[in-house]
């Protein structure tokens, strides 16, 4: 059993940002058709004829309409390797063997790269059989890439450079919120010295039967009375001849012939999407990063394209590294984190605007919210370990929003909008555009003010620059003063784990708000302020008083006034990270050996309210002991619940325990909790 092989719950394929998100929801790549992150079909496929017997290797070449069809003869998959950035599958029947890789270089020390919405879709095809051989390679990509319904439509495009299927910008950013997939732009299909031609799916198949002779082939590809006219579809969609996706499927088809071949065949297309405009900022539409200096899209594809080599080469060596320090820990947390890196990366959206950087994150399956401040928080650990500047990112358009004059509370906001709509906080908020207001109970004050201060200490002691801390002093004292007027025992509020419902006297949140008054107070220090005094003695005071307060008899408690409860106290990481010396040994003493009765098959409980756990925060409590023993039983049983769960789809971070199934929350971005077990200061 302990050299089992890590089956992931669903796969990465082609990611770069929540709306363009491509996965597989099977332990094989031809289990099913390829889905966004949220479970809806966005079909690509892949078939290698082998002197005309047809083989498929990717997704489903069909569409299942309520006609039977038993699709082709699956070339069988071997292996299946998951890196951070790379997904490797490998084929192999008695005739041929196939190697086909994924590479999103999601390089967090090269933005530029980066923020390219480009996939490199390399293979290699080994012939096992002697002699000559014909040998096609097909690609397929649905028109529903493009689309938020099946209903909507696209139209082929024919560049200098690739063969595309757009919808336009009709429709770009009429619509936001979470089951809401991208419905303007183009899907560019980039494969030089490919035969290239958009077709309907039905007539795809039609044109395979009658080309290629072997009896492998789909069955009944149209029904027995023959194709009906109102859903037959033009034989070949011309250029810019808009089709509605549903019923025709129109599909992007890309194919190259090696007729009698005699060796081994190494070659790739690329997978890429021009949005056009990538988000609406406080009432503009603006851009991605990789335009910050000029370039066009055309030009962004050339580059990439010859940098294909350079790209590569740049990806093994971050993930070698990577996966090495991770293998340190332990080698099922180097399956977690490969797993998720570009998940984690892909659940936000890389900008530039007015000479700022923007990394604007999305709540994917959860309720939508734009650049939330407390998906922020568990999220950063991997960023503060490559790129800083990312946090800061994250951070930017909280602070835009607030210059903005968009905020008028005290106490720090939730959120800037509604995916891709970031044009003011819409969380709490009921009938928002009627003039309602907010009702403050519907908040987490004391949460996001504690996430601020504490993500902007992170940032400054991770650049070991506090410049970015001097350039929103202000607004930061005002947020710490908040904390210390009503931080320590908070009211009847919500924190980040809203999903819980509303807690007072909230002993994990008091934690969080003592840690983010000694973060600030060691930043006044760094800055030779004079008020950092005040700040450390209040982080003492009451880090002193929650001793005393919190103890219960085997745990510290879930609320100061509930005896008999405990709870993840995944807060107090930075206690430890930033070295503010606030709480005791025996306090971490107490709650090691509490936390260790607990660990079960599938995770330790968040707290003592349920059945169900976090994963960041399960892997932050790690952090708060030095016990490898401990760090051991939360990977193993994460890697357990990964492994074995009938939910296949991206990474949960809410799950139940007894039994190894999602109760909330997947694709989300707060799985850069996982990797703090690499984070040093």
């Amino acid at each position: 059993m302990e050299n089992q092989k890590f089956r992931a719950p669903a796969v990465p394929l082609v990611t770069h940002d929540p709306l363009f998100s491509v996965w597989s929801f099977g332990s094989k790549l031809t289990d099913d058709v390829t889905r966004h992150w949220d479970g809806q079909r966005q079909a690509m496929f892949g078939l290698v004829t082998f002197d005309k017997e047809i083989y498929e290797f990717m997704g489903k070449a069909y569409y299942d309409d309520g006609r039977y069809s038993s699709g082709f003869r699956k070339l069988p998959q071997t292996g299946l390797e998951i890196r951070p950035m790379t997904t490797r599958y490998t084929f192999e029947n008695e005739k041929l063997s196939l190697e086909l890789t994924f590479t999103s270089p999601l390089l967090l020390n090269d933005l530029m790269i980066l923020s390219r919405p480009v996939t490199y879709v390399d293979y290699k095809i080994t012939p096992k059989v002697a002699g000559e051989h014909d040998i096609h390679v097909h690609f397929g990509f649905s028109g529903e890439f493009c689309v938020n319904e099946i209903t909507q439509k696209v139209a082929p495009v024919m560049t200098p450079y690739s063969l595309a299927l757009t919808s336009g910008t009709d429709e770009m950013f009429r619509r936001c919120g979470d089951d809401h997939r991208i419905e303007w732009g183009t899907l560019h299909v980039v494969a030089p010295d490919y035969i290239q031609e958009v077709k309907t799916l039905r007539n795809y198949h039609i044109w395979l039967a009658s080309t290629y002779s072997s009896t492998i082939r789909a069955v009944n590809p149209m029904s027995p009375q023959g194709p009906r006219r109102e859903c037959a579809g033009p034989q070949r969609i011309e250029a810019y001849e808009t089709i509605s996706v549903a019923p025709y499927w129109p599909t992007a088809l890309v194919r190259k012939e090696w007729n009698g071949n005699t060796g081994e065949i190494c070659d790739r297309i690329a997978i890429a999407y021009d949005d056009v405009k990538s988000l609406q900022y406080f009432g503009e539409n603006i851009d991605a990063y990789w335009k910050k200096d000029g370039d066009s899209f055309t030009q962004m594809i050339r580059k990439a394209i010859v940098e294909h080599d350079e790209v590569l080469e740049k990806v093994r060596v971050f993930e070698d590294e990577l996966l090495a320090k991770a293998r340190k820990v332990s080698d099922k947390y180097a399956d977690i984190v490969a797993l998720a890196y570009r998940q984690v990366i892909a659940g936000h959206k890389l900008t530039w605007h007015e000479g700022q950087v923007q990394f604007i994150s999305k709540e994917n399956y959860s309720n939508g919210s734009a650049g939330t401040v407390d998906v922020t928080y568990p999220s950063i650990p991997l960023f503060l370990i490559y790129a800083p500047t990312l946090v800061e990112g994250m951070l930017n358009p909280i602070f835009k929003m607030i210059d903005e004059g968009l905020w008028e509370h005290e106490f720090a906001p939730h959120d800037i909008g509604t995916y891709p709509l970031c044009n003011g906080q819409t969380y709490g908020y009921t009938m928002r555009h009627r003039g309602m207001r907010m009702p403050i109970d519907s908040q987490m004050p004391v949460e996001e003010c504690g996430n601020m201060l504490l993500c902007v200490a992170a940032a400054c002691f991770a650049k070991k620059d506090t410049g970015y801390f001097v350039q929103h002093k202000a607004l930061l004292k005002q947020w710490a003063d908040y904390l210390v007027k009503i931080g320590y025992n908070p009211d009847n509020q919500l924190c980040t784990d809203d999903f819980a419902g509303h807690l007072a006297h909230n002993v994990n949140l008091s934690a969080k708000a003592i840690c983010a008054l000694g973060a600030y107070a060691k930043l006044l220090e760094q800055v030779g302020d004079g008020s950092a005094a005040h700040y450390r003695a209040k982080a003492e005071e009451f880090a002193a008083a929650w001793e005393q307060e919190a103890k219960g008899e085997t745990c510290y408690k879930l609320t100061f006034d509930k005896e008999d409860t405990w709870s993840l106290k995944y807060n107090m990481v930075w206690d430890k990270l930033l070295d503010l010396k606030l709480f005791s040994k025996a306090v971490y003493e107490t709650e090691l050996a509490c936390y260790k009765e607990k660990v079960g098959r599938y995770g330790i409980p968040m707290d003592c309210r349920g059945d169900y756990t976090k994963t960041d925060w399960e892997m932050w409590s790690t952090m708060l002991f030095e016990d490898k023993a401990y760090t051991d039983q939360v990977v193993d049983a994460m890697w357990n619940f990964f492994n074995e769960t009938p939910d296949r789809v991206p990474m949960t971070d809410l799950h139940f325990l007894s039994q190894p199934w999602e109760r909330a929350f997947h694709a989300r971005t707060v799985q850069g909790g996982l990797f703090i077990n690499l984070l040093k200061f």
